[in-house]
């Protein structure tokens, strides 16, 4: 999977990238590894009288959103600006 991501502004030089998606997934794991065990700690603490359990499902729900992205067009146009991001 691709995302081809297009930045437009009137009077300055248009913006566009296109990269693997792996790369987002690297960097997202990278960062719910370290922030791992302070979730798990929030957890333990919350689990008898607020959203203990809520925040285990945390991972799981983020990695379901993110798989599922395949497919989504954000296209946002003003005046002088327009903004493309594009799952393909």
């Amino acid at each position: 999977m691709l995302v081809r991501l297009k930045v437009q502004q009137s009077g300055k030089r248009r913006v566009r990238l296109w990269f693997p998606v792996i790369l987002i997934w690297i960097i997202l794991a990278a960062l719910m590894i370290v922030l791992l065990p302070f979730l798990l700690l929030g957890a333990v603490f919350s689990l008898g009288r607020g959203p203990g359990f809520r925040l285990l499902l945390v991972y799981p729900l983020l990695a379901a959103v993110l798989w599922n992205l395949g497919g989504l067009t954000v296209d946002v146009a003003q005046k002088e600006s327009a903004l493309l991001i594009d799952f393909i």
